[in-house]
């Protein structure tokens, strides 16, 4: 008796895009929460400057600050404000959580593309 299988691709594809579109969102808001916890900190407007300039629904973070770029890769952040301040502050963050990102992408994914 023979069986035959047929795959709809394109529907498919919009289920594991839209998946995806809705996973995104809280692994980008996830992603930037961990990494503000190593940003540097003098009076915050560094810290802030994400919080209103990033588009998590297009997994983008942002730091919006004219010194932005030159205080991610050079000097010594300041640990009074905040003690856990690193250079390169992302970097770190994927270091420390980012098999946590990953599994809470996954988790999402998983829930998004069931339901």
């Amino acid at each position: 008796m023979p069986v035959t299988i047929t795959t709809n691709i394109p529907k498919i594809k919009l289920k594991v895009d839209g998946a995806w579109k809705k996973t995104l969102v809280p692994l980008a808001e996830q992603a930037l929460t961990d990494c503000n916890y190593y940003v540097r900190q003098d009076t915050g407007a560094l810290r802030s400057s994400s919080l209103s300039a990033s588009i998590p629904r297009e997994g983008l973070l942002i730091w919006n600050t004219p010194y932005a770029k030159r205080v991610y890769y050079t000097g010594s952040p300041s640990k009074e404000v905040n003690p856990n301040a690193s250079l390169m502050w992302c970097e770190k963050a994927h270091a420390e959580r980012g098999r946590d990102w990953q599994a809470l992408a996954q988790k999402i994914f998983n829930s998004k593309l069931e339901g």
